[in-house]
């Protein structure tokens, strides 16, 4: 992919999979920095945007990994109970949406993207990780919306997709991958957050995709072959 200059991005949360995207953005020129959020209220989120598009003078891309602690736990589905369910899928539903919401104003000033990465389970469905399912597949359902109503405003959402490797341990990802795949990754593995997540996110900016919104990418490996 060529470089990219000019353009900004936020990631919101932590850990390998949001430091490795940050990682992937900058090295294509993208001046990209992590979201300063925990996604208390939806008040803090607007702050959070706000700081961060007047330090870039801008943002040209959001780009959303960030789910509530606890959600990628392997747990037996009976043993989930209200709290639990709350403090996981609620709040992570919650925190998609008040960034939706606290985005798209910026996003409109820039015609730019957001973009929530989400793992291929929530497509399948996974014994032991039914809370990480429904927090995927309800983010990918909220993005269609936003993507199909914010068209006209310049602003493009999609979800990307990938491998469940960057959510859990390789030995559950492994597993998780053999239940919904039958036949080996056409590439051989998860694949790697900065050179093969990274490229395709940026390329989400480019005003060459102008015309892909309300859309899934899935960023694999060739595992997941089916919508």
């Amino acid at each position: 992919m060529r470089p990219i200059t000019g353009r900004s991005a936020v990631v919101t949360g932590s850990g390998r999979l949001a430091d490795r995207l940050l990682d992937g953005l900058e090295e294509l020129g993208v001046a990209a920095e992590s979201l300063d959020c925990d996604f208390g209220s939806e008040a803090e989120v607007r702050d959070a945007i706000a700081a961060a598009d007047a330090r870039l003078d801008g943002i040209d891309q959001i780009v959303h990994t960030w789910i509530a602690p606890g959600v990628a736990t392997a747990r037996r589905f009976a043993d989930i109970d209200e709290d639990a369910w709350a403090a996981g899928c609620e709040r992570s539903l919650d925190a998609a949406w008040w960034l939706a919401r606290a985005a798209v104003e910026p996003l409109r000033a820039s015609a730019g993207s957001l973009v929530f990465v989400v793992p291929t389970v929530g497509m399948a469905g996974a014994a032991e990780f039914t809370m990480l399912a429904a927090v995927a597949e309800g983010i990918r359902v909220l993005a269609k919306g936003c993507g199909r109503q914010w068209g006209t405003d310049g602003v493009t959402v999609n979800t990307m997709a990938a491998a469940p490797h960057h959510w859990v341990d390789a030995d559950t990802g492994d597993a998780l991958t053999r239940a919904i795949s039958l036949s080996t990754p056409a590439f051989g593995g998860s694949g790697d957050i900065a050179t093969d997540l990274a490229p395709l996110i940026a390329l989400l900016d480019d005003p060459d995709a102008h015309f892909l919104t309300a859309g899934t990418i899935v960023a694999d490996g060739g595992t997941w072959m089916g919508l």
